[in-house]
């Protein structure tokens, strides 16, 4: 059996950033994207779940780059499930340019969400799911719990209807296009992303608060923290280079 499969995407003008770079909110897109395909090739993507009232929800992720592919660009990312729980999944990715150098690798842990109670199922409800663990470890250190975050605020406002997915939650890359929006033009001009991790901790709803924390740990060290009142959404850490 075949544990792997890779799907290639072109880079478009809309993916990109001042510098026609990827942004890390397209990029993070391209890699669920990813995923959902691979979920549907294997018999267990969204449609099959909704029909079941359930759903895919990300717990964590960890990425890693080399460098941000440009505009144009084509990118072939590769996906295997690593393991299969009985209340999470952890999905591996490599990201290759066209040269077949790897310029990437991401680790994420999901989870499945029952659309009526909003509570975590039991994964070993779906039938036949675990022949697809491969047992195949990803390149980078896969996603950990990152810590509270005591720092300042950076931005607040209020959850819209373009932030909402089909899950009728916050979308998984609205919280990475916030947090990327706490840097300046000259971050981005003189740094780049080494390593990007996001734990989803509470969905967020329409018309929710959001209060984005953040602090400096190191030069290029940095954590953040969403919340919405007194529960917590999600924390960041980002590592520049």
């Amino acid at each position: 059996m075949t544990y792997s499969k890779t799907y290639s995407f072109k880079i478009q003008p809309q993916f990109v950033d001042f510098q026609f770079r990827v942004t890390m909110g397209a990029l993070t897109d391209i890699l669920l994207t990813t995923a959902g395909m691979n979920a549907d090739d294997n018999g267990f993507g969204l449609r099959q779940l909704h029909a079941a009232k359930s759903s895919w929800v990300l717990l964590r992720l960890a990425l890693e780059m080399v460098y941000f592919p440009e505009q144009y660009e084509t990118i072939h990312v590769e996906t295997w499930i690593e393991e299969i729980g009985r209340a999470s999944t952890t999905r591996n990715f490599c990201i290759r340019n066209d040269k077949n150098e790897i310029i990437g690798n991401a680790c994420s842990i999901w989870a499945m969400l029952d659309m009526e109670t909003r509570r975590a199922k039991d994964l070993r409800s779906l039938d036949g799911i675990h022949r697809f663990a491969s047992g195949i470890k990803g390149s980078i250190e896969p996603p950990i719990k990152i810590l509270g975050v005591d720092g300042e605020i950076f931005d607040s406002f209020k959850v819209k209807y373009s932030d909402i997915d089909i899950n009728q939650h916050v979308n998984s890359v609205r919280y990475i296009n916030w947090i990327s929006d706490c840097f300046s033009l000259e971050t981005y001009r003189t740094k780049a992303i080494k390593r990007f991790e996001i734990n989803y901790m509470n969905e967020m709803l329409f018309d929710d608060k959001v209060v984005v924390f953040g602090r400096q740990i190191d030069e290029n060290d940095f954590k953040f923290e969403i919340r919405n009142d007194d529960k917590i959404s999600c924390r960041v850490r980002i590592l520049f280079k």
